[in-house]
């Protein structure tokens, strides 16, 4: 890929299947850059932290935690229909499964996977 990625940005990109399988999501799809871990250091090994997207069907799970799965509105970062983020889905792929840039969400549509990915991760304990 020759953009330099940015957290905000929207992929489309290759998600492995598991075998056996789970509840994680697969195949190719729109995804969120949610980390980069070169920013930090030098990481063993080419990858990027991405959040999966589905589409917005007014699901009942997502209605119930909508800190958990923000909208994301049809046009935001080049989506082409109300996408859900899966905070809960959060994970690094090899950049080689990055296939292609759709675009970049403003930041006051990034602000809620920000707040609820800070929250997510937060340390419970004392």
């Amino acid at each position: 890929m020759a953009r330099r990625l940015a957290q905000g940005d929207i992929v489309l990109a290759r998600f492995p299947e598991h075998l056996p399988s789970g509840h994680e999501q697969h195949g190719l799809r729109p995804a969120l850059v949610v980390g980069l871990p070169d920013l930090l250091g030098q990481p063993r090994f080419p990858v990027v932290l991405l959040i999966p997207l589905t589409t917005d069907r007014r699901q009942a799970w997502a209605s119930r935690s909508p800190r958990l799965y923000p909208t994301l509105p049809a046009g935001a970062g080049g989506l082409p229909i109300d996408s859900l983020a899966l905070l809960d889905q959060t994970r690094s792929l090899d950049w080689e499964r990055v296939a292609r840039y759709l675009g970049t969400l403003p930041a006051e549509a990034y602000r809620p996977i920000r707040d609820g990915l800070r929250a997510l991760l937060a340390s419970q304990r004392g």
